[in-house]
């Protein structure tokens, strides 16, 4: 019995294309790994011509890993839904919230600016994700805010709408 558990969790994962991607992109990303390591790697300050490829295809090696992973979570919460369709189990209300949040944001840009309307979608967002206190929605809105200024209009140099508060 628990033989045919197993060989039935086994052919199941296998026959899951995520998992049978993983495995070749892990297979494939250890195979070239391993071939630019007869290239000298050399160090961060000094790479060698080994060294992009070896951690290109390491990259590629690990995202085929947490695609097998990812797919055999998947397969577990699978088995335990059993036959609810494609779209069984989705909050379509959140769906519909969040594509109108994301419309009404494309929309409000030019005339809110950049900083308020972008910390305004987020807030709904993460209040909407995830029904949580007011303080980690606030705060995990205005950290991604102040970053994403931070990076794209102080170290890139991008300009951004400023709207009608003028920031």
């Amino acid at each position: 019995m628990a033989k045919l558990k197993l060989f039935k969790t086994v052919s199941n994962f296998v026959r899951d294309y995520d998992c049978l991607g993983g495995l070749i992109w892990l297979a494939v990303g250890i195979f070239f790994c391993i071939g630019s390591i007869k290239y000298k790697l050399g160090n961060l300050k000094v790479p060698g011509p080994g060294f992009m490829p070896f951690i290109a295809w390491g990259l590629l090696g690990l995202f085929g890993l947490v695609l097998i992973l990812s797919s055999k979570r998947k397969l577990e919460s699978d088995e335990k839904e059993k036959d609810g369709g494609m779209w069984a189990g989705h909050n379509w209300k959140r769906v519909i919230f969040t594509l109108m949040a994301l419309f009404c944001y494309g929309i409000i840009l030019e005339y809110l600016g950049f900083l308020t309307t972008t910390f305004l979608f987020l807030l709904f967002l993460f209040k909407l994700t995830e029904p949580k206190k007011w303080i980690m929605p606030l705060l995990m809105s205005g950290v991604t805010v102040i970053l994403s200024y931070l990076v794209f209009a102080l170290w890139l140099k991008s300009s951004f709408p400023k709207g009608i508060l003028g920031f």
